[in-house]
């Protein structure tokens, strides 16, 4: 969609009808992203129409309302004066310099076309363009749905994956050639090994979230109550790769510390979101930084896969 825009009402409207026509096509092969670089698109002939002069603004509103109703009376709903506005603020949130005049480079060249027209909504309401760039990244790589993308950004995952406020998850040209796996860095790693609880606990955290890819920190001392005795879970995590909560307790690796373990995890369970189908696992962290896994009464043992993006020892 590489078009010189028209500039006479006709001409609009029929530059218009014949993006909105190839986004509903079943001839593209990315259909939903079709649909996105037509939005993107109407949004900039309402921002060209609105900078003709102050002169022109009146007919420049007149426009607009003209080609929303040609669209809807087309398309059906969708293409309200609302939603015309909203085109218009999708643009000016990713705008894409022209190479010549009034040709555009491929749209597809500059967004993720793994995404739909509601990731984009969610997206273009963050003013942070570095946060924004990295949920972008996030849910296309891994699949993201608009719903788990939203719970991520209430979550304030971009500002726990990094160690400090202005640190963020290394690039994927850090990571080892599994895609799950540990991330390679050049930190020196935390020890987990001596010194105080706090401090050990502090170690996890961050070995988990800038070494490993998909551990989002959820929150630390969450209480649960196992057969009247309450117990704290010391740290909680989503891992986005697995879709479950992870949770972290420093202790032995005894049998009665981990039957103790599985009931914290199987009354978590029941605590969790319903929006989470999947059950917690947890790491039981020794003194010597060696991780035994963890699960609920109802599962036996984790899978291979599942095991792969857990640490073995920190």
């Amino acid at each position: 969609m590489n078009p010189e825009s028209p500039t006479e009402p006709i001409e609009l409207y029929r530059y218009l009808r014949t993006l909105v026509e190839a986004a509903q096509s079943d001839s593209d092969p990315t259909p939903k992203f079709a649909l996105v670089e037509a939005y993107w698109h109407i949004g900039r002939i309402v921002v060209e129409i609105e900078q003709q002069g102050q002169h022109r603004a009146d007919y420049g509103i007149h426009l607009i309302e003209a080609l929303s109703d040609q669209l809807t009376q087309a398309f059906g709903k969708g293409y309200g004066m609302s939603n015309m506005w909203r085109f218009k603020q999708f643009f000016l949130a990713f705008p894409i310099l022209a190479t010549n005049g009034r040709e555009f480079i491929n749209l597809r060249n500059h967004l993720r076309t793994e995404l739909t027209w509601s990731h984009y909504r969610v997206l273009m309401s963050l003013e942070n363009v570095q946060e924004r760039d990295f949920y972008i990244t996030q849910a296309a790589d891994e699949r993201w749905t608009v719903r788990f993308m939203q719970r991520m950004i209430r979550s304030r995952y971009y500002y726990h994956v990094g160690l400090e406020d202005n640190e963020l998850l290394p690039s994927k040209t850090n990571r080892r050639d599994a895609p799950n796996g540990p991330l390679v860095g050049s930190s020196p790693t935390p020890s987990v090994v001596g010194g105080t609880k706090r401090s050990r606990l502090a170690a996890v955290k961050k070995i988990l979230l800038k070494r490993y890819v998909g551990f989002a920190f959820v929150g630390q001392r969450q209480y649960v109550s196992v057969r009247g005795k309450d117990y704290w879970v010391e740290l909680v995590f989503f891992h986005i790769v697995l879709g479950r909560f992870v949770l972290v307790q420093l202790s032995t690796h005894s049998p009665a510390a981990l039957a103790e373990f599985r009931l914290i995890l199987d009354s978590y369970a029941q605590k969790q979101p319903p929006t989470i189908p999947t059950l917690p696992v947890g790491l039981l962290v020794d003194e010597a930084g060696r991780v035994k896994y963890a699960t609920t009464s109802g599962e036996v043992r984790l899978g291979q896969d599942e095991e792969a993006v857990l640490p073995l020892s920190f």
